[in-house]
């Protein structure tokens, strides 16, 4: 794609980034104006008890660190999936194995593979209040499962974000907030990480969603500048 197809456009991404994001080169090197801000606030669920399961599995890197962050009791041989090679790499910062990693963003086939792993094994969810719980709802009935609320999510209502033409939106939750506002414009180019934030865009009658091809802050840059049109 040649550099002049992006050039001057405007990006929103929902969510904060860092000095070394790869969304940086967006704007260094296709001279795009960046707004990167997160639509929701989060706060931490406190717990004083952890079930113990053979299994401990994350969806997100904000489940990871709300339960860590509480020092939770857990069996020295219980072993850790998490939904992608994002997650696994926050899951190594607090110096545990992976023992699987999800692929792609298709949340149904992450399910049946971790289902096949699985076996007959009980497992733990640390997540949101308002997870959809997509891959707990796959597996066996043969599976013993637990959900641990470690945080939840509150929309913000005092959001203003300037027109973009492409919209990013990091979760589903960031899509109701922004929608909850504005109006869906079809001049603008949506992209949405993964089917669960594509299916909240339908709900709003947004239908033409580009999804990136892995849960990462790469995918997401991948399907930005892979826009053609």
């Amino acid at each position: 794609m040649s550099t002049n197809i992006l050039q001057n456009k405007s990006v929103f991404i929902s969510r904060k980034i860092g000095n070394t994001s790869i969304f940086n080169k967006l704007v260094t090197e296709y001279d795009i104006s960046l707004n990167a801000t997160s639509l929701i606030n989060i706060v931490q669920i406190p717990f004083s008890y952890t079930p113990k399961t053979d299994w401990i599995f994350f969806t997100s890197k904000n489940a990871i660190n709300f339960f860590f962050a509480q020092y939770p009791e857990i069996s020295d041989f219980v072993k850790y999936g998490v939904i992608s090679d994002s997650s696994a790499g926050e899951l190594k910062l607090h110096k545990k194995e992976v023992h699987f990693i999800g692929k792609g963003t298709d949340l149904l086939k992450i399910a049946k593979s971790f289902r096949e792993t699985l076996g007959n094994a009980s497992v733990l969810f640390p997540q949101a209040m308002d997870s959809m719980q997509t891959i707990q709802k796959q597996l066996a009935f043969s599976n013993t499962t637990y959900n641990l609320y470690t945080y939840k999510t509150i929309i913000r209502t005092d959001i203003n974000v300037p027109y973009a033409d492409i919209l990013v939106f990091t979760s589903p939750s960031n899509v109701t907030a922004y929608y909850n506002q504005y109006k869906p414009d079809n001049r603008q180019i949506i992209v949405g990480m993964g089917n669960s934030t594509k299916y909240r865009l339908s709900e709003y009658g947004i239908k033409n969603v580009l999804v990136p091809a892995e849960f990462s802050e790469y995918g997401l840059y991948k399907c930005i500048i892979g826009i053609h049109q």
